[in-house]
């Protein structure tokens, strides 16, 4: 199966989102699941039932969590997120691979994106890479620069893209060269030249090496 790096959240993160947990329990009260981090800004709060007032009172917090360096976060309860896993299999299985629960009880017991979901998600996110990629050309009209940036922007979509190709055909690869080679044998593209292009995602300036 495709290794998953742990997410691991640095200590101010983790207390920005202690906090945001507690203010998640003082507003939903006895209907709070968790707060769960799927990136260093990113969280999904839950909550057995969402009322139109709990989202005023949460949404009077927004600026706070913002100044904390905080996104705000999804508001959704158990059930929904299973009922929706068939409609965003690529966006659910990312949080499913990698989230650290920062209070609360885990949302996810029995969760599961199913192959036939991750299929047709990664379809048409290739298609719809392509066609952007092709318009952002256009946009470029053959200037380097513009064609630089459009290189650069393409690179964490790729990478998204590639890595549930790989989890689609049961190939073990996390990024960097694993990732490069796996989509060399699956899509039949150059190795080096996804490397390159993934490199662009720490190095955005490299992208007019590659025009």
């Amino acid at each position: 199966m495709i290794g998953v790096t742990p997410l691991v959240l640095a200590p101010a993160s983790r207390h920005a989102f202690e906090r945001m947990a507690a203010d998640g329990r003082r507003v939903l009260g006895a209907r709070f699941v968790a707060l769960v981090a799927y990136s260093a800004t990113d969280a999904a709060l839950f909550g057995d039932a969402i009322a139109a007032g709990d989202l005023d009172a949460l949404g009077a917090l927004v600026e706070t969590w913002h100044r904390e360096g905080l996104a705000t976060p999804l508001v959704i309860t158990p059930s929904e997120f299973r009922r929706s896993l068939d409609a965003f299999p690529i966006e659910y299985q990312a949080i499913l691979d990698r989230h650290v629960i920062v209070a609360g009880a885990s949302p996810f017991d029995g969760a599961a994106v199913t192959p036939v979901d991750l299929r047709r998600a990664c379809e048409i996110q290739a298609k719809s890479h392509l066609i952007h990629l092709r318009q952002g050309w256009l946009e470029a009209g053959g200037h380097a620069n513009e064609l630089a940036d459009l290189v650069a922007r393409s690179a964490a979509p790729l990478r998204l893209l590639l890595t549930h190709l790989a989890r689609r055909h049961d190939v073990g690869a996390s990024g960097g060269a694993a990732l490069a080679s796996a989509a060399h044998r699956l899509a039949d593209v150059p190795a080096d030249l996804i490397a390159a292009v993934q490199a662009l995602e720490d190095a955005p300036e490299r992208g007019r090496a590659l025009v």
